[in-house]
């Protein structure tokens, strides 16, 4: 069984740049939809939320690990958390190990919200990708994993 490779971007195959667009058009939804939830005065930012799942997966942090986690400065996570204490999403308790760091954790609440949001992204995702096979989805998940690698490289 042969298969049809393209050699690389360079040599302008149309698969490639489909593919290419197609990343720059989701890439480009993708932060005009975080501009948007940002822009709500009402609701958490995305960067907010980001660091609340960080919690919701890993557990307690501290600050300083969770700013790393979430590839922000620890001023901007600083600030953030503040909005999120202040939302009664996280709370924070100085360490016994480190009297210097504070650990952060997701309250009642916190956690609440975050696995509703992820059920709603989650079926967002599920009627988006309705149709899609398993190997289609699969080959999705490579081409973005070498992309991912990529840019990891840069």
């Amino acid at each position: 069984m042969s298969r049809n490779r393209s050699s690389g971007y360079a040599g302008g195959a149309p698969a490639a740049e489909r593919l290419l667009e197609s990343l720059r058009e989701l890439l480009a939804a993708a932060a005009s939809r975080r501009g948007r939830d940002t822009r709500r005065s009402d609701e958490l930012s995305f960067a907010q939320i980001k660091l609340a799942r960080r919690l919701y997966e890993w557990g307690p942090l501290t600050g300083s690990r969770l700013a790393e986690a979430a590839h922000l400065s620890p001023s901007a996570a600083s600030e953030m958390l503040d909005g999120l204490e202040r939302a009664g999403v996280i709370s924070r308790e100085q360490s016994e190990a480190d009297r210097r760091a504070r650990i952060v954790s997701l309250t009642e609440e916190g956690r609440a919200l975050v696995e509703e949001r992820l059920r709603a992204f989650r079926g967002e995702v599920a009627e988006a990708l309705a149709g899609c096979t398993d190997e289609e989805l699969a080959a999705a998940a490579v081409v973005i994993d070498r992309l991912s690698e990529m840019f990891a490289r840069r």
